[in-house]
């Protein structure tokens, strides 16, 4: 009973010597680049009693970095650098491109990150002019580009996109400036098959390219492509499509745009081998 009432006269001295000097406060919060998070959510996830015990976010650090990370695009780390001083760096994930996937819009970043296009970094920076990313459209009948599909308007996380094959696409297409003007590329399947819609507006055309999803031979493809276009120079075609996803050949034709007076009917058309 005795050492009960040693314990709690101590832990009376402890509080009252807190109340008054308030050793255990939470001295400075520092934000690297300053201003990058939102104060309302960067305490939601610190949690407002940490102002006043500030080993609270030093036990927690781990886990405040994860929450912060699912609402922000970025790689978040918490440290210490001091008595009550704590510190959060920001590294900001790249944006590489946009993904338009059953009619919403995400960013995707070089590191593999997909996040809705409403979940933004605060611009800490001088304004600049950024060039648009290059827009993908992502076929309902493949695999999902989200690894938590029942959280993709909510978070950040990482994508189940395929990458590499991404990578290699966006690559090669973007050397292509022969195309014109890129307006966005899609993927989808046709018979089990993965094959790509690059669509590009061409001076006053509106150029339709499938390829398939093999990068090998898109060279001869494009070669191909080129010389046909060459051809079409002349046409009134407002929109000529290129199809290259057949074994051995390739099909050109012109599609009359809807809405004019001219009547649908099957498209004119070549065929190179």
């Amino acid at each position: 009973m005795r050492k009960l009432l040693w314990l709690a006269l101590l832990l009376g001295v402890l509080c009252g010597f807190e109340n008054h000097y308030q050793v255990l406060r939470l001295v400075e919060l520092t934000i690297t680049p300053a201003g990058s998070l939102p104060d309302q959510v960067l305490w939601r996830s610190i949690g407002s009693f940490s102002r006043r015990f500030w080993l609270i976010p030093l036990v927690r650090k781990e886990s405040i970095a994860r929450e912060l990370e699912q609402h922000f695009p970025a790689d978040i780390a918490v440290s210490v650098s001091g008595w009550g001083l704590i510190s959060i760096t920001v590294k900001p994930h790249v944006p590489w491109l946009e993904i338009s996937c059953q009619g919403r819009e995400y960013t995707l970043s070089s590191s593999g990150h997909i996040w809705p296009k409403t979940l933004s970094m605060r611009d800490t920076g001088d304004p600049v002019k950024r060039m648009p990313l290059p827009r993908w459209v992502w076929g309902k009948d493949l695999q999902g580009p989200f690894s938590d599909s029942n959280r993709k308007d909510e978070v950040v996380q990482k994508s189940a996109l395929p990458l590499e094959d991404l990578r290699k696409w966006q690559e090669t297409i973007s050397r292509q400036k022969w195309l014109g003007r890129p307006v966005y590329t899609a993927v989808s399947t046709r018979g089990g098959e993965r094959f790509l819609k690059v669509v590009a507006q061409r001076n006053e055309q509106r150029i339709q390219l499938e390829l398939d999803d093999q990068t090998d031979g898109w060279e001869t493809v494009f070669s191909a492509a080129r010389q046909i276009l060459g051809e079409q120079e002349r046409s009134e075609a407002k929109i000529v499509v290129i199809d290259a996803t057949y074994e051995g050949k390739i099909v050109a034709r012109n599609v009359v745009p809807q809405g004019t007076d001219s009547k649908p009917g099957r498209p004119e058309g070549s065929e190179s081998k």
